[in-house]
């Protein structure tokens, strides 16, 4: 788990949900957690050599987004695609 900091307080929690190599280069399927005391946010990040995409505040159920991520990972979604298909999740 990684917490990036904007202006030094804790804002977007990176969890790891799956790491695998597509067509050679690394790819990494996170959790975005934005959580905080009085309400939850989540959303999901894709990282492959270099770059990234998210989609941030998706759900209030991280189990409902760890769901999407997990589909992203097995589907082989790169951060290309990654809008495209968070666009139908959102829509179904």
């Amino acid at each position: 788990m990684q917490t990036l900091r904007k202006g030094g307080v804790s804002a977007v929690r990176r969890i790891i949900v799956k790491e695998t190599e597509i067509l050679g280069k690394k790819t990494v399927y996170y959790i975005l957690d934005e959580t905080d005391a009085l309400l939850g946010c989540y959303g999901v990040e894709i990282s492959r050599s270099g770059e990234h995409c998210r989609a941030r505040g998706l759900a209030f159920s991280g189990e409902r987004v760890w769901r999407l991520a997990e589909t992203l990972a097995r589907c082989t979604v790169t951060p290309t695609g990654l809008s495209d298909v968070v666009e139908d999740w959102l829509l179904s």
